[in-house]
């Protein structure tokens, strides 16, 4: 669920600024867009801190990720900058969720005795996904001329995400020779 969504962050990140300046704006509106994504990011951390410890992790993942859709999606079918930069303020915010939530979800559902494994490969998993985005968003570019499809593609991987965020349930303990292993 969040390699998916890693896939479109990363190449979403490096492509951002072209794709502003390809719509049409000139580069102190893309760099401004790059500021809002990063601002609105960092700043939600603490939001998102507060919001897990009041609602169940998957549905406050699936919150997040409902975030960043509607925000790219509202940036890239808009020609106005103010939804443009509506926008991406929302999709930062749904961003700045992954890392907190990401955390939250490993360590709620493998605990400390799995912890370390579970979260090594989650983060080979994620990383390796993410590493594809901004490959795949530039042959996107190249193949079609557009971003675009490239960003609908991440608009409905975020949107699979937040489904899966709701069907994942955590693991389930078994007996393994009188010890309990998750």
């Amino acid at each position: 669920m969040y390699g998916m969504a890693n896939v479109g962050i990363a190449g979403l990140n490096l492509h951002v600024f072209a794709y502003v300046t390809d719509i049409g704006f000139d580069a102190m509106i893309a760099a401004t867009t790059l500021t809002i994504i990063a601002l609105t990011q960092l700043g939600s951390t603490l939001i998102w801190g507060f919001i897990s410890e009041r609602m169940n992790i998957r549905h406050s993942s699936l919150l997040m990720f409902v975030l960043q859709a509607a925000g790219l999606a509202l940036a890239i079918t808009t020609a106005r900058l103010l939804g443009l930069y509506l926008g991406f303020f929302l999709y930062g915010i749904g961003l700045g969720g992954s890392f907190v939530l990401q955390e939250l979800i490993w360590a709620s559902y493998f605990g400390r005795l799995s912890l370390g494994t579970v979260r090594g490969l989650g983060i080979l998993v994620t990383y390796a996904f993410g590493a594809a985005g901004a490959p795949f968003f530039g042959f996107v570019h190249d193949a079609t001329g557009s971003y675009l499809a490239s960003f609908v593609a991440f608009v409905l991987a975020l949107g699979f995400s937040a489904m899966l965020s709701v069907a994942v349930r955590p693991p389930q303990k078994i007996q393994l020779s009188g010890l309990e292993r998750s």
